[in-house]
């Protein structure tokens, strides 16, 4: 089994365009009954066309990721524009582009803490309860 972090990632609608057109690819170590899984999936997700919203708590959950990844979207925007221009950047554009990315990197370890200590909190209740 290949593991995740080897893998490239790859769009959903790619992979379901591929399989319908029978153009997909799988290395020596594939077993048939792998293929076979991956079939039965495949076929129980199409079928199924119950499509539903995420929940009122999932859209909290990730609302911070939200947030962080419209900030590095105008990170990269700024960037971009600066370059795009075609004139050096000022020392005070540069300051502000170094300050806005430490901004950024608050904001994504401070997100992050908040996640570790949410998951630790949550084993704990586990732990507890069992």
């Amino acid at each position: 089994m290949v593991e995740a972090s080897l893998m490239p990632a790859v769009n959903a609608s790619e992979i379901a365009t591929d399989v319908a057109n029978k153009q997909v690819s799988v290395n020596y170590n594939t077993s048939l009954s792998d293929v076979s899984a991956f079939e039965q999936s495949l076929s129980h997700v199409q079928s199924s066309s119950k499509v539903t919203a995420p929940s009122e708590s999932a859209r909290a959950a990730f609302k911070p990721l939200d947030y962080i990844n419209n900030e590095a979207a105008e990170i990269v925007n700024y960037a971009k524009n600066a370059v795009a221009s075609g004139n050096e950047l000022t020392p005070s554009e540069i300051v502000m582009l170094t300050a806005r990315s430490h901004e950024f990197m608050f904001h994504c370890q401070l997100t992050s803490n908040v996640a570790n200590r949410t998951s630790d909190g949550l084993q704990q209740l586990f732990k507890q309860q069992s």
